[in-house]
């Protein structure tokens, strides 16, 4: 993980472990992350936009990666769930990011028992940081897949087995790409 030196004012991030400069940012409740976290993420998304004729298929995936790797203990459980479920459909189906939203919309108006899933105590080694910080565009580019790849194996066989299954069982074949 590429961080900031561990000095004094700085925080370190429950959810994916970076050492971030205390920054003064508002707290992110929705994550389990710092406010320095979540000011990087937010970042990453400005340079997506910045870069969205290169970048913006990869836009549901990072949003995704991130929140597979900060997942609040105590959140709701369709977080986690739908983390997963768009790593996986990206990652292993070839879906892209209007697949999975109209995967999630389709699993939220069709389903309510969400499984409670637990992250392993680390989410892969590479953090938001890393890619915002990669260098030019096709750094960033393949830093994010390999982020977005890492936090998805990094995941307990189980864990992702429950997604795969239940995404199979609820979402149309058709929004995977690769049958």
């Amino acid at each position: 993980m590429n961080s900031p030196d561990d000095t004094p004012g700085s925080t370190v991030c429950p959810g994916c472990g970076s050492v971030l400069p205390s920054s003064g940012w508002p707290e992110a409740p929705k994550y389990n992350a710092t406010p320095e976290c979540a000011e990087v993420a937010g970042e990453l998304l400005g340079y997506e936009v910045q870069n969205a004729a290169r970048l913006g298929y990869l836009h549901q995936l990072r949003i995704d990666a991130y929140g597979a790797q900060h997942v609040a203990p105590d959140g709701p459980r369709i977080g986690p769930v739908f983390a997963l479920n768009g790593l996986y459909m990206f990652l292993e189906r070839g879906s892209g990011n209007l697949d999975v939203r109209t995967a999630h919309g389709i699993m939220a108006n069709s389903f309510d028992d969400w499984p409670r899933l637990v992250p392993p105590a680390r989410v892969g080694e590479l953090t938001a940081y890393d890619v915002l910080t990669a260098g030019g565009v096709d750094e960033v580019e393949s830093t994010l897949l390999r982020w977005a790849r890492e936090v998805w194996e990094a995941w307990p066989d189980a864990e992702r087995a429950a997604v795969r299954k239940l995404t199979v069982e609820i979402v149309p074949e058709r929004y995977f790409r690769h049958q």
